[in-house]
């Protein structure tokens, strides 16, 4: 990790700085991720609840420039966005809304894949073979 500090719960570093107001809303949606499906055991199930923490962080910044904007060109004085900007913003917040719902289902799938009980026959043999269920 280049002598960086690893992060809480074993969240990946997607971020190029994780202080700040990203990496803070980064630690909150992956530690909320954490909280619904973990523990995340493997580097591949970090990685990805990762990936949908950061899709988190990009809808909540998505969002609040689209409330910004539409707030500036209402009250505003001086420049404000023009109605083309302000078209433009709620199709890139519908997108990353629709990438935030997809990586989180494929989450879930992944997880629930993981987390499969065994069979009957599985629990037989891990039993008789003396490893532990």
């Amino acid at each position: 990790m280049g002598g960086r500090k690893v992060l809480r719960r074993g969240a990946p570093r997607l971020l190029g700085s994780h202080d700040g107001v990203q990496g803070r809303a980064y630690a909150r949606a992956y530690a909320d991720l954490d909280a619904a499906l973990g523990p995340f055991p493997t580097r591949l199930l970090r990685f990805e609840a990762g990936r949908v923490a950061l899709a988190r962080v990009n809808l909540e910044a998505a969002s609040h420039i689209l409330v910004a904007a539409r707030h500036v060109r209402e009250t505003g004085r001086g420049r404000r966005p023009s109605l083309p900007q302000l078209e433009r913003l709620p199709r890139r917040q519908a997108l990353q809304d629709q990438s935030y719902g997809q990586a989180l289902a494929q989450l879930r799938e992944l997880v629930a894949a993981t987390r499969r009980p065994a069979s009957v026959a599985e629990l037989i043999a891990q039993r008789g073979s003396g490893r532990p269920t």
